[in-house]
C-alpha cells in the first residue's frame, strides 16, 4: 500500500472561500498525484470542474467518498452511496481500496452558452462541462418507458400483456439456444 501522510498539505476544505484550484495549484509540480473527493455530486463535478479548468498534461485521478445526499456519480463509478464508519470496513480499508482501485474514464465534455442581445453580439458567455452517467433515476425513468413500450406494442397486436410477454421470452430462449 502507499504511504499515506498526513500533512495539512494535503487536505484541502472546501468552501465558499476557497475552492479546489488552492489544492491542485499546490499539487501543479508533482507529476503523478491522486485526489479524494469526500463530498457529493455538486462536491465532485467542482473539482473536476477545477481540474478541466487547469489542463493537466496527465489529469490526476480522483476517487470519491460520498458524502453527499444523491451520490449518483458515486454509485455509477461503485464507490458506493454513502460512507458510514459503521459499513464493516473503516476509512483504512477504504484508503486500501482507493489505493488499489482501477482507473475507470468517465466521459466529460464542455459546453459554450452565448447569450446575446437583440442586435445579435455576445453579451455573455459562459462554459459549463458536463458529465454522462445514468443514476438511479435515470434508470428507474427507462425502466417505466420500457414496460409502457412493451404495453403498447402488446396492446396494438391485440395481445394481453402476460402473453405478449410469454412469447417474446419464448423467442429469446429459443434464439439463444441456437447459439449455445
Amino acid at each position: 500500500m502507499a504511504e499515506f501522510l498526513n500533512s495539512p498539505l494535503q487536505v484541502f476544505e472546501l468552501s465558499d472561500l476557497q475552492g479546489p484550484d488552492i489544492g491542485l495549484e499546490s499539487f501543479s509540480k508533482v507529476r503523478y498525484f491522486r485526489v479524494l473527493v469526500c463530498g457529493g455530486d455538486g462536491t465532485v463535478a467542482w473539482v473536476l470542474d477545477a481540474i478541466e479548468r487547469r489542463n493537466f498534461e496527465s489529469p490526476p485521478p480522483v476517487a470519491i467518498i460520498p458524502l453527499g445526499t444523491g451520490n449518483d456519480l458515486s454509485r455509477v463509478l461503485q464507490w458506493g452511496g454513502g460512507f458510514s464508519k459503521f459499513d464493516g470496513h473503516g476509512l483504512s480499508t477504504l484508503l486500501q481500496d482507493i489505493d488499489q482501485a482501477a482507473v475507470t474514464m468517465l466521459d466529460r465534455w464542455k459546453v459554450n452558452i452565448k447569450e446575446e442581445n437583440s442586435e445579435g453580439y455576445i453579451e455573455r458567455e459562459q462554459s459549463k462541462f458536463m458529465m454522462n452517467y445514468l443514476g438511479r433515476a435515470m434508470k428507474l425513468l427507462l425502466g417505466i418507458f420500457f414496460i409502457n413500450l412493451v404495453s403498447q406494442i402488446a396492446s396494438s397486436i391485440c395481445y394481453s400483456l402476460p402473453i405478449f410477454l410469454l412469447q417474446v421470452l419464448d423467442v429469446m430462449l429459443s434464439l439463444h439456444m441456437n447459439f449455445t
